[in-house]
């Protein structure tokens, strides 16, 4: 079974992006600061997923459903903040990247952690990993396919039915095609899948 890391193309047309606290770990508050940011959006709709570095961020109702058929996910609420631009803007609703419709919006993660098998082609050193070899990639809005034998790749013994988890020693979330198909059923928009690897 392939396995997928959630993204979204930065400054995708008419949707609007997250910035997050550089103070901040989601796995470690109990409420994520974030801001909306003018640096790379492509506009002020929110997409059913929202690109934030550092987090995966999509709409309450969505990690409803998600929860719902996955129920090993965890959600982290946010805390919106204003931005500088915002607080001196003389007509807020004039800025183009910022969102005007009110959204519940929740940060996501998954808490299991398992390790890879040793033919993942990861590069190690003593500060973690320095490199996904193989693994598909977006350049711009270029999705750049996984190479074929490369990649992450975990015992199904260890993985077992979860369909979210995270390797062992980084922040990578990852989830099954399981996830993906539900997601691509439901037609949610601003969400990128990128093949990493597999199951075995």
């Amino acid at each position: 079974m392939k396995i997928y890391k959630i993204t979204n193309i930065v400054g995708n047309e008419g949707f609007a992006c997250m910035r997050q606290s550089n103070k901040q770990y989601v796995r470690e508050v109990e409420v994520l600061d974030v801001w909306w940011d003018d640096w790379c959006s492509g506009g002020k709709k929110i997409g059913d997923f929202v690109n934030c570095i550092g987090a995966d961020i999509c709409k309450a109702s969505v990690f409803e459903a998600l929860h719902k058929h996955f129920s090993t996910l965890k959600a982290v609420p946010l805390r919106i903040n204003k931005t500088q631009k915002e607080l001196t803007a003389k007509d807020p609703k004039r800025l183009r990247w910022l969102p005007q419709e009110k959204v519940s919006l929740v940060a996501f993660y998954a808490p299991e952690y398992f390790d890879c098998l040793p033919q993942s082609t990861i590069v190690r050193s003593e500060r973690g990993i320095e490199e996904l070899i193989g693994v598909a990639d977006l350049r711009g809005d270029i999705l750049i396919p996984r190479k074929e034998g490369k990649g992450i790749f975990f015992s199904k013994e260890v993985v077992r039915n979860y369909d979210f988890f995270t390797l062992k020693g980084s922040g990578l979330e990852l989830c099954t095609e399981k996830v993906k198909t539900f997601c691509e059923v439901q037609g949610y928009e601003n969400v990128v899948f990128l093949e990493m690897g597999e199951v075995v």
